[in-house]
Order: C-alpha cells, then sequence, then structure tokens
C-alpha cells in the first residue's frame, strides 16, 4: 500500500501537476471539458487530499455545509451521523477558487459539488468522481484513488504522532485502525536511519 500513498510534498506536486500541467497532455476536446470543470476538479482533489473524508461523504457536502472562515466543513458520516471535519490549509485556495465560481451560478441544486450535463445541473455522482480522479492520476503516472484517506492519515500521523487524532479525523471508533499508519510512518524512519 505504501507505493500508494502520496508523502511529502507529492501531494502539492499532483495539485500543481493537474492546475499547471495536465491540459498540456491532452487534446483540444479535452482541454475545453478540463477548462470548464478545472475549478471543481482541483477542489474535489485537494479535498481529499486534505479532510480523509470518504467518497459518498464528499458528494453529500451541500453548498452551505461549508465554512471558508473557519476551514471546516459538515459532513453526513456512515449511518446518518453529522460530524464537522476541518480541512488542512494547503487546499483551502483550491476549494475557496471553487466556492466563488461555484457561488455565482443560479441553481437550487443544494450540492456542493455538481456537473453540468447538456445544460442541466445536478449533484456530481460518486462514479463521476472516481472517473476523474482516475483520469488525473493515470496522467500523472501515480495510481491514486477516491480512497486518499490512506495518503491524509499517514501524512497526519506523521505530523502530529497522534492515533487518536487521526482516529477523530476519519471517524474510527477506536485507534485500532490507525496502527496501520503509524507502521508506515516508522518504517520511514527506520529508513531515514538508516541512511544516516
Amino acid at each position: 500500500m505504501e507505493g500508494k500513498l502520496f508523502l511529502g510534498d507529492e501531494t502539492r506536486a499532483f495539485l500543481e501537476f493537474v492546475e499547471q500541467d495536465y491540459e498540456k497532455s491532452v487534446s483540444n476536446r479535452a482541454k475545453t471539458s478540463f477548462k470548464k470543470n478545472k475549478k471543481r476538479d482541483l477542489a474535489i482533489l485537494s479535498f481529499f487530499l486534505s479532510s480523509g473524508l470518504r467518497c459518498a461523504e464528499l458528494v453529500g457536502i451541500n453548498f452551505n455545509d461549508l465554512n471558508l472562515e473557519t476551514g471546516k466543513v459538515s459532513v453526513m458520516r456512515k449511518e446518518g451521523k453529522k460530524d464537522v471535519v476541518p480541512i488542512a490549509h494547503f487546499s483551502h485556495k483550491y476549494i475557496t477558487d471553487y466556492y466563488e465560481a461555484r457561488s455565482s451560478l443560479n441553481t437550487d441544486v443544494e450540492a456542493l459539488f455538481i456537473t453540468d450535463y447538456n445544460q442541466t445541473i445536478r449533484k456530481i455522482s460518486n462514479a463521476s468522481i472516481n472517473k476523474l480522479v482516475a483520469k488525473y492520476s493515470e496522467a500523472y503516472k501515480v495510481r491514486v484513488t477516491p480512497h486518499t484517506r490512506h495518503t491524509f492519515a499517514t501524512r497526519l500521523y506523521n505530523v502530529s504522532h497522534s492515533q487518536v487524532l487521526v482516529s477523530n479525523q476519519l471517524e474510527h471508533s477506536s485507534t485500532k485502525p490507525t496502527e496501520l499508519y503509524t507502521h508506515i510512518v516508522s518504517a520511514e524512519a527506520k529508513d531515514a536511519l538508516r541512511k544516516l
């Protein structure tokens, strides 16, 4: 699993690739679609990488659930439980850019993340998010999935060294599932010590 995680500066490098370089590698037709959805797609990718949300939780966010001032979002967790989740600071720029563009649209759709298909605006689907993540991942040559919770959790543990903090952010009922992330960070530390 470690080979599928973005650790260190890879998260920023991936977002910068999508923002600055992705369109150079696609056809003119694909470029048009990319430019139309660029802010939304960057917000979705950065949300995953900065919050540890599940795909269904991300799809379920309504426009009014996001608080840009506090950097937090209200989400509906598994089993219908409402929760407030903090978002890492590096994603705020992407989320704010999209939020401002989204707020200028005249639509009754409450969902934060929307799609415009044949001039019909509707909430984006899980399948659409899976496709967009796969598209950018393939272009970047590193396999990323909407299950980037592992990347987020490993990076959060690496900074905080707190299993409790990681388990709360991911809405785990105990710290047991976070042992996976402590193992990865411990392996990194061992490797770093070998290189000294």
